[in-house]
């Protein structure tokens, strides 16, 4: 990877600064890096976008705008794509809703007027149905229909993973890498760890009782999963446009509890990062809740960063706390900005000034640490709260 471009040691760019960050190199201010989609396309779709960015059509407009550094991942999921060598595999778009424009979320875009994405997958041991259902009020999807219902459905869901494979679509990935040009970072979409590939087949629920009931099946599954996953990596690791990779999982000691996360995620967070750190690339995971009871384990595999760590009273731990707990000297502190403090509505000014300030002191020399949204942005975020955490972070981020 190309050395970090600096000005009288300072960088000068949204995507230097960001490296700089994973680096552990001179900063001129911690990189201020919101996660904007969630609360962007709900507004846009809606027509309550403020005015001063009511004309925007991407989120990057908006975090330009707001002068941030972009760090992101929602559009570069879509270079990384599935495949199946066997089987037959059917998509489509159906249900109604009263949106006349396409609603994009964190897993789907659904064209105007639908709000369900229905799969299926004919194996030689059955069909297997999976359904995504969009919640209008919400401005999000779920999952309304697993893969995997039911212990039985074993030997399709191994043909399943058995026949997917993962490719890399670089033409994809650099166009979104040119599109947010100097003013960011785009992470590679790196599929996700065999506990959360468990929890997308099966949900969480089920997936859990099937770890306790039949681990020697499952851990078979997990290797599958793992091997294809890698050998994505491998592919593209060498790629000079890829610097920054993201595995998609949900890292939550709720559902990722350390014993699960010893037999599912451990090695292959441990094998990608050797993979990464060889090239002098780094790898993040999503995470989204409690993550104190696995700090420990995610410094022993070597994870550079969790995207991103959520503060008391919503989360588990203080952000001045969390790269000792990893024990890794290299982890990169990301978070910070989570709903119960976005969503402030008295004396907010004041009140975002005063918890930035405080937080960025916390923090010590301020390096490998990005400020940035705990997960995404919540829909309830005054837009005024936007602008008031950019002004605080830009006064009190300075380093020099």
């Amino acid at each position: 990877m190309p050395d970090v471009v600096s000005c009288h040691n300072w960088v000068v760019t949204g995507r230097e600064r960001i490296l700089a960050a994973f680096q552990g190199g001179a900063l001129d201010t911690v990189p201020f890096a919101p996660n904007i989609y969630y609360w962007f396309y709900n507004h846009q779709v809606r027509g309550t976008l403020p005015e001063e960015i009511a004309g925007a059509e991407h989120p990057f407009d908006v975090l330009r705008y707001l002068g941030a550094d972009i760090l992101a991942r929602w559009d570069t999921q879509y270079a990384t794509k599935e495949v199946y060598s066997a089987g037959e595999f059917r998509d489509a778009f159906g249900g109604a809703s009263r949106f006349d424009r396409p609603v994009t979320t964190a897993f789907n875009i659904y064209p105007p007027h639908t709000n369900a994405r229905l799969r299926k997958f004919v194996t030689p041991h059955g069909t297997l149905t999976h359904t995504w259902t969009l919640s209008e009020e919400a401005g999000a999807d779920f999952e309304s229909e697993f893969w995997w219902k039911d212990w039985s459905d074993y030997r399709a869901i191994r043909f399943l993973l058995e026949s997917r494979e993962y490719v890399f679509d670089a033409a994809e990935f650099r166009s979104w890498k040119n599109r947010v040009g100097g003013d960011g970072v785009m992470m590679v979409h790196l599929t996700q760890s065999p506990l959360k590939t468990f929890h997308w087949l099966a949900g969480p629920e089920n997936a859990s009782l099937f770890l306790i009931d039949h681990p020697g099946e499952m851990k078979e599954l997990a290797q599958i999963h793992e091997e294809k996953a890698l050998a994505l990596l491998r592919e593209i690791v060498d790629e000079p446009e890829c610097e920054v990779f993201m595995s998609l999982d949900n890292l939550d000691s709720a559902f990722y509890p350390p014993y699960f996360y010893e037999d599912y995620c451990h090695s292959f967070y441990s094998r990608a990062a050797g993979i990464i750190h060889g090239r002098g690339k780094h790898l993040c995971v999503h995470a989204c809740g409690h993550q104190k009871a696995l700090l420990p384990l995610v410094g022993r595999s070597r994870v550079d960063c969790l995207e991103g760590v959520t503060p008391p009273p919503m989360g588990d731990v203080e952000l001045k706390d969390v790269r000792d707990a990893t024990g890794y000297e290299d982890f990169v502190v990301n978070g910070g900005m989570d709903a119960s403090r976005m969503e402030a509505d008295r004396d907010a000014e004041e009140f975002l000034h005063r918890y930035t300030r405080d937080l960025f002191r916390s923090m010590g020399g301020r390096r490998r640490f990005i400020y940035a949204s705990s997960c995404a942005t919540s829909i309830l975020t005054p837009w005024e709260n936007l602008l008031y955490v950019r002004d605080a972070a830009r006064e009190y981020g300075r380093t020099g």
